[in-house]
């Protein structure tokens, strides 16, 4: 996995992690047990379990502090808009989809991410 820090490009771009419809509900399409992670997700119902889903997110992985958290609303508005079935990486600028990374898990590439973001760094 290639990855890169956000603290990188801190003073060109802003950073958020928009956590949406669960994607393996407990109570749904459950996924195996990660090794040393075992979430017990049930679908959310309401915002708050969405939020509390977020919460516990951040319990186990930690985001720098550049990068906040929010969660979609309940009509799942930034997944519908975005196409994010269930990860995806989205760079906006000027209120319009300035890169749109393939869908997650297996068609996005940070490596492309890194190269907008140099490219894009050159014309700030």
């Amino acid at each position: 996995v290639y990855e890169f820090s956000n603290l990188e490009f801190s003073d060109v771009a802003d950073f958020l992690l928009v956590y949406i419809d669960e994607a393996h509900p407990s109570d749904g399409w459950a996924a195996p047990p990660m090794e040393n992670f075992s979430f017990e997700v049930r679908k959310h119902r309401n915002l708050e379990e969405r939020i509390f889903a977020g919460r516990k997110l951040l319990e186990h992985f930690s985001l720098p502090p550049q990068c906040q958290l929010v969660a979609d609303c309940m009509d799942n508005n930034a997944n519908v808009a975005y196409g994010v079935a269930y990860e995806r990486v989205c760079i906006v600028q000027k209120n319009k989809i300035a890169y749109l990374g393939g869908k997650g898990p297996f068609f996005y590439n940070l490596k492309d991410v890194r190269h907008w973001l140099e490219k894009s760094v050159l014309h700030f």
